[in-house]
């Protein structure tokens, strides 16, 4: 049998195979069809590129896990192999249906960005005012639609009440002011700050994955992010800073730590680079990157 008709068979054998046994991984198929391992992932690849097979972001241990179109509420099988809050997150979300981001914990914000196989982002517009939520992959449209309606009128309502109360009951802001001030700090903090949100919005549209949240301040955000490039997936350790003007000490202290966590660093602001911060990117170019963003 001429070589390429052999390698056509193969990657037919692999067909059939996830078609009868659904989601599978290079080792498992390599099993089944006697094919190394090496090779049984290039035909995997093979596959994807010929949009044949679909490629999950879940892992089995380091290999991925691939699929035919119409399996993928197949891959909840396969939820055991989430760590421990990417789980939670699959669960909370798949009993809910929809989630508001900003209602969610740091923590959560950050698996329900991982388990992408399961969680959709939604940027739903309200009253000028665009919100992130999260759908359930199988709830249809229209039932997501109703979800979130109903989100928001459960929210509504009380916010009107306590409105009316501040606007016509002055005393009310008297007795308020007497309450400690950690109460409102921990009030406010539940609110998430707002450039934070901001930043995980933005690397939600270009598809960045938030790996680890460090530091969530008023105007600066710190993660361990990771980018898909041509090369595979890149990592870096991304400062977000809310500043007009971009100096050399930001530039400085952003790759001290990046080079403290081994990885290159990314820096993304609203503002501009000053003239010495310019001359600063251009010398350590090859171990960070600046970014001009519109948040």
């Amino acid at each position: 049998m001429p070589n390429l008709e052999k390698l056509n068979a193969n990657k037919e054998k692999i067909i059939n195979i996830i078609t009868e046994g659904g989601p599978s991984y290079p080792g498992k198929i390599s099993k089944e069809t006697d094919i190394s391992p090496l090779f049984a992932s290039a035909f995997l690849a093979e596959l994807v590129s010929e949009r044949r097979l679909k490629l999950s972001d879940m892992k089995i241990g380091s290999s991925p896990l691939y699929f035919l179109a119409g399996q993928e509420t197949n891959l909840e099988n396969f939820v055991e192999h989430l760590n421990h809050k990417e789980k939670e997150a699959f669960h909370l979300l798949k009993d809910t249906q929809v989630l508001e981001d900003s209602q969610q914990t740091p923590a959560m914000r950050v698996a329900l960005r991982k388990i992408k196989d399961f969680a959709k982002p939604l940027n739903v517009k309200i009253n000028e005012e665009t919100r992130l939520f999260w759908k359930f992959f199988s709830v249809s449209e229209e039932e997501t639609k109703k979800l979130i309606q109903n989100l928001i009128k459960k929210k509504t309502p009380k916010t009107i009440e306590k409105r009316k109360e501040i606007s016509l009951e002055k005393t009310e802001e008297r007795i308020e002011s007497k309450i400690p001030l950690t109460k409102k700090i921990a009030k406010s903090e539940n609110l998430g700050p707002e450039f934070s949100d901001l930043v995980r919005n933005y690397l939600l549209s270009k598809d960045i994955e938030i790996m680890e949240e460090l530091i969530s301040k008023k105007k600066e955000f710190i993660s361990k992010v990771r980018i898909d490039t041509l090369f595979g997936k890149q990592e870096f350790l991304l400062t977000a800073k809310d500043k007009k003007k971009i100096n050399t000490n930001d530039l400085t202290i952003s790759l001290q730590n990046s080079q403290t966590e081994k990885m290159p660093s990314l820096i993304i602001s609203p503002g501009e680079l000053d003239k010495k911060a310019k001359e600063y990117l251009r010398d350590w170019k090859n171990l960070m990157k600046f970014e001009k963003v519109n948040l």
